[in-house]
């Protein structure tokens, strides 16, 4: 492992990882960052009491045994040896969002990046297991890869709905993603609920819109120049529309609040964000706002 001096102005980034095919995505996305940033990786697997060899065609090694800890160490040295940052490797036991809280919140890291796990897809990780609690109760962004990553992100998509959950995400979104241009997107239903863009929208509606998307920005402190690099608004159900238009621009990252987002997002444990997570390509960050009760 490489060992340069890591500076208090670069938060650690935590990799999560089960090891799995999948999880070799997040673990290269999240060295380019490490990269990026200058930043200390600190890579963690969770050994799950009670996990067999047989449960979900999980590895023997995953079952609690000296041998077994050695082992997932083992591998996680070996793909981060040459990648030329500072890291740190750490093999826990018990459940893995408890685990993970609590080695996020004692290194003071800065992110937490994760793949979309064993064999489910991305819509049951984040509703269902660990990703969903890491959202709900640790107020750093969580980003999600799914993709392999190619270098930094050339671009992203910030989804608003002009909430101060969906500010917090252009922030965060703006943080991390240094040197990576980002597109605002909000998306507005329609009284009819036909599909359109501003162009096209009545002018009323366009000049109130403008306003509310320039008043949202004067509110978002703190965003460097040229942050947001463009602007996009559309008309139509939110959620088809953000997808589409990821899949049409080729877009690497969307960023989005985690909690009271109305038009793009919905709350995270709602039918819409499901349906979202599992129909984009890309990878999401996930930024929570306000604790949830």
């Amino acid at each position: 492992m490489s060992t340069f001096p890591h500076t208090q102005a670069a938060a650690p980034i935590l990799l999560v990882t089960d090891l799995s095919a999948q999880g070799d995505r997040a673990l290269d996305r999240a060295v380019v960052l490490a990269r990026q940033r200058k930043a200390r990786l600190i890579a963690v697997h969770v050994l799950e009491p009670g996990m067999s060899a047989a449960a979900g065609g999980a590895p023997s090694w995953h079952r609690l045994s000296e041998d077994h800890r050695e082992w997932a160490r083992y591998r996680m040295d070996l793909d981060l040896a040459g990648a030329g940052i500072d890291s740190e490797i750490r093999v826990e036991s018990g459940d893995p969002a408890e685990q993970i809280l609590l080695l996020a919140q004692a290194s003071g890291c800065g992110l937490v990046v994760t793949g979309v796990g064993r064999n489910e897809s991305l819509g049951k990780l984040l509703l269902g297991s660990t990703v969903r609690k890491l959202v709900r109760h640790l107020a750093l962004p969580v980003l999600v890869v799914k993709n392999r990553p190619h270098g930094p992100y050339p671009n992203g998509i910030v989804a608003t709905d002009f909430s101060p959950e969906s500010g917090q995400a252009l922030r965060m979104a703006a943080q991390w993603m240094t040197g990576t241009p980002l597109t605002l997107f909000h998306a507005c239903d329609t009284a009819l609920g036909m599909p359109g863009d501003a162009a096209r929208a009545p002018e009323s509606l366009q000049r109130d819109l403008d306003h509310e998307m320039h008043r949202f920005l004067e509110g978002v402190a703190g965003l460097p120049p040229g942050v947001p690099a463009d602007r996009v608004v559309q008309y139509g159900e939110p959620e088809t529309l953000l997808s589409e238009y990821v899949f049409r621009t080729r877009c690497d990252l969307v960023v989005a609040g985690a909690q009271r987002m109305k038009g793009i997002m919905g709350a995270m444990v709602g039918s819409v964000a499901e349906r979202l997570l599992e129909s984009l390509p890309s990878d999401v960050m996930l930024v929570r706002g306000q604790a949830v009760p």
